[in-house]
């Protein structure tokens, strides 16, 4: 059996809180650690990407006691929590069945093994390039080598590999690509960004790319493949998953959400 503080060191061991804290120092923001505490232990874990209704109503039915969520539960100061009110409802619902809730967000992105590394994996790459380096090893933004492949080609192992069919293609479907820059979540502004300092990708893969960003990258010949933020973070959230619930040593119980209404 683990305790809440326990727990909690196990998963920043993996992805410290420090890095969200140095990204903040950066000019970012984030609210990550333990956002919820009703109990000291955690017998039974559930990781979710979201804290929603749904993944609360599922940790009630399992017996959990504590929610992982990858994305906040609590992300802009609260002025008031309403139960009737979606914005706040599923934070009611996890203190009514008083159950833990720690987040770990940006810490999760850029940690070594994390979620935007994941991705990059995902996708073909065996080695990388990190494009906005935080520290040895940690950063966001993947740029990296694949065999050369039609991109009609490429979005079909994007569909397979991530479990998703919302995509959006944009660039000559039958054009040869083998360089990639990937970036999980909304990591739009990243991309163009990184494409003004020099990089050179056939395409990006992301998510949430606003319509400026799209036509600055199609203007510069690169291809954009867009997926569902959930997509692009909920394969390297279950990595993470599968790692800690392998080092739990049959102490606590831990299972895995998967809301397929955003996938």
């Amino acid at each position: 059996m683990y305790t809440l503080k326990e727990l909690f060191e196990k998963l920043d061991a993996f992805a410290p809180l420090e890095y969200s804290h140095k990204l903040i120092e950066k000019g970012d923001y984030d609210n990550s650690g333990i956002l919820i505490k009703s109990t000291e232990n955690a017998n039974k874990i559930l990781f979710a990407l979201d804290l929603t209704e749904n993944a609360v109503k599922k940790a009630k039915r399992l017996g959990c006691d504590t929610i992982v969520t990858h994305h906040p539960a609590i992300y802009a100061p609260l002025s008031c929590v309403d139960a009737t009110d979606l914005t706040t409802s599923a934070v009611a619902l996890a203190l009514n069945y008083k159950l833990n809730v720690i987040s770990m967000h940006l810490n999760l992105d850029v940690a070594k093994g994390g979620i935007d590394q994941s991705l990059a994996l995902a996708l073909g790459a065996k080695e990388f390039e990190i494009l906005d380096p935080l520290c040895d090893g940690i950063g966001y933004g993947r740029l990296f080598e694949i065999s050369a492949v039609c991109l009609k080609d490429y979005v079909k192992h994007v569909k397979n590999v991530l479990n998703t069919d919302k995509v959006i293609v944009y660039g000559n479907k039958n054009g040869k690509i083998s360089r990639v820059a990937s970036f999980c979540g909304g990591g739009s502004s990243y991309s163009e960004s990184q494409v003004k300092k020099g990089i050179a990708p056939d395409v990006v893969v992301t998510s949430d790319m606003p319509h400026h960003v799209l036509k600055y990258l199609i203007e510069k010949e690169i291809s954009v493949i867009l997926i569902t933020h959930y997509a692009s973070e909920n394969y390297g959230f279950k990595k993470f998953y599968e790692y800690i619930s392998n080092t739990l040593n049959g102490q606590t119980e831990a299972y895995y959400y998967d809301d397929e209404r955003f996938n």
